[in-house]
């Protein structure tokens, strides 16, 4: 194998962590390691932007080689803190796992977990559906399942009219979703936040305000008194999904300009049936997964 160039633009975008650049001087402000997927990094920034923590630009877990888990255990034997997404042992063929990097941290280090967060009240037809046979596989043109496609590949055709009582109680559901998750790994608590409904770009995408609540409490937990400041953009803001119209209503949110997919490639809910029909197992797992939502949707299980 052939020795990575240290001007690849990818090892200059994470230059810190692969040691192309002085890491931050260990002492006060503590120095932290974020770990985890896309709001991991959102997080990062936050904790950044108080001034009262220090860290450094980490590779999303599910990118990782052999090679970044090393750096990342050797970062890790040098933090205050590893604030992480829980991931299981030995995820993707790696020792990367949240007890697994953890047992690397020195004596006065800790464990700060914060949940993946998904929130699909005002989205309550978007899915995210991991084929058994290949979980990183995803739908053509937009990463997201449609349930409404789903259930018309099963040959529901019907259109989907919930009763407002219904959006409420799936609201409902997600918001407890998330609470039994930060339960089960322990975890900085996020959930109370969003029985405020915030509006999402995606239903894994949180608004800044979401992130910098998680942020703050994060804070809470390292024992520092900050307040992230203003990023300047939405962090996860690249693609942004329909609000759906009656559960914005029966959630008493007021929402405008989000009535489609920004950007929205067209054709993809045929491309959609056509990759369900390529990928059954993709649909099975699918109704495995949200046939209670589907039922109160309308949409069949």
């Amino acid at each position: 194998m052939s020795t990575p160039s240290p001007t690849d633009p990818r090892r200059l975008h994470y230059e810190e962590f692969y040691d192309l650049k002085p890491l931050p001087v260990a002492g006060e402000p503590p120095f932290v390691i974020v770990v985890g997927n896309c709001q991991a990094e959102s997080l990062r920034i936050l904790l950044d932007s108080t001034g009262d923590v220090l860290s450094v630009r980490t590779p999303a877990i599910h990118e990782w080689t052999e090679e970044d888990l090393g750096r990342a255990q050797t970062l890790v034997a040098r933090a205050d803190a590893l604030i992480m997404q829980p991931v299981r042992d030995d995820y993707r063929g790696l020792a990367c796992g949240s007890a697994q990097l953890s047992r690397h941290l020195p004596a006065h280090g800790r464990l700060i977990g914060f949940p993946v967060l998904r929130f699909d009240g005002l989205m309550p037809y978007q899915a995210i559906i991991r084929s058994p046979s290949n979980p990183s596989l995803n739908p053509p043109l937009l990463p997201y399942h449609d349930l409404r496609v789903l259930a018309a590949a099963r040959g529901i055709t019907q259109t989907a009219e919930p009763s407002a009582e219904n959006l409420r109680i799936l609201a409902a559901m997600s918001v407890d979703q998330l609470r039994r998750r930060e339960r089960a790994h322990d975890t900085v608590s996020v959930s109370e936040h969003l029985e405020h409904h915030p509006v999402w770009h995606t239903i894994n995408h949180p608004d800044n305000g979401t992130l910098t609540y998680l942020a703050r409490q994060v804070c809470r937990a390292l024992g520092v008194e900050a307040t992230p400041g203003d990023p300047g953009r939405e962090l996860l803001g690249g693609l942004e999904a329909p609000v759906d119209k009656r559960a914005a209503a029966a959630l008493g949110v007021d929402v405008t300009g989000r009535d489609s997919w920004l950007p929205e490639p067209e054709g993809w809910e045929q491309a959609h049936l056509e990759f369900y029909a390529d990928n059954p197992d993709v649909v099975a797992a699918g109704v495995d997964r949200h046939g209670e939502r589907m039922r109160l949707l309308g949409l069949g299980a």
